[in-house]
């Protein structure tokens, strides 16, 4: 059989195609199948693939479609961030999911209103899954990732798992991280300065301290454990294979962060 390579309908039947398939036009009637709980889950996870891409034009078309659809159906938030937690859990520890899921969150949670009630809920979900997601990640683009929407997260009032589970990731073993960490809580606690209480106190530790500094991490710990006093929350403990990194070598640290700069791509 012989394939014609010639086009087929009018120049303008084809424009009509190629206007009709553009992000910012195929994006607003898409997003309306969140309303259907046949559709919701295969929508969502097409979608946030989009808004956590890496082309301009589709994540701004994708984020707009979004926020736009969420805040003119307000009912709809709740069901969207749950099903979002529901993709982030089945789809545990895939990445190509997990990263984008996460600058997703992160754009909800700037731009959309839970309740109290609400909020609550989500948070403690959301910190759960991300502890299991991010543990012995090796992944800077995915650590990143987590950072933001996970501090979000301290506006709502129940968020001692939250702030506990920032408390891990200050001092975790890239340093990288580490600041992306302190930065990011930092914002947070700015922005939502009534999240807790001793607030300036533990903005002025996490602004002086300087967290990607990896000579020394038992310093960095003393710090960590000063804001989780002025917190009120748990000071984390060492186990076992964290005694054994207390302990290892100077070249050990510096090939730990090597191996950070490399997967990050500098």
């Amino acid at each position: 059989a012989v394939v014609s390579t010639q086009s087929t309908g009018t120049e303008e039947e084809r424009l009509f195609d190629y206007q009709t398939c553009a992000p910012p036009v195929l994006f607003p009637p898409l997003i309306q199948l969140l309303a259907s709980p046949t559709y919701r889950h295969a929508v969502m996870r097409g979608l946030l693939v989009s808004v956590g891409g890496l082309t301009e034009s589709l994540v701004k078309a994708s984020s707009t479609a979004l926020i736009d659809y969420l805040t003119e159906h307000e009912e709809m938030v709740e069901e969207a961030c749950t099903c979002l937690l529901d993709i982030l859990e089945r789809d545990c520890k895939n990445d190509r999911v997990t990263v984008p899921l996460f600058k997703t969150l992160e754009l909800l949670l700037n731009n959309v209103i839970l309740e109290e009630k609400q909020g609550n809920s989500f948070a403690a979900r959301f910190t759960a899954l991300t502890k299991k997601e991010v543990h012995g990640s090796g992944n800077v683009a995915k650590l990143l990732a987590a950072l933001n929407p996970l501090s979000s997260c301290v506006q709502f009032p129940e968020n001692r798992p939250v702030l506990s589970q920032t408390m891990l990731l200050l001092c975790h073993r890239y340093p990288r991280v580490r600041k992306g960490m302190a930065d990011s809580l930092y914002t947070a606690l700015i922005t939502f300065d009534d999240a807790i209480g001793r607030c300036e106190e533990v903005v002025a530790i996490l602004e002086s301290t300087v967290w990607e500094d990896p000579s020394d991490i038992e310093v960095l710990r003393a710090k960590r454990n000063e804001i989780c006093t002025l917190l009120g929350v748990p000071v984390p403990k060492k186990t076992g294979k964290k005694v054994e990194r207390v302990q290892q070598t100077t070249s050990e640290q510096f090939d730990s962060y090597s191996d950070l700069v490399g997967r990050a791509g500098y």
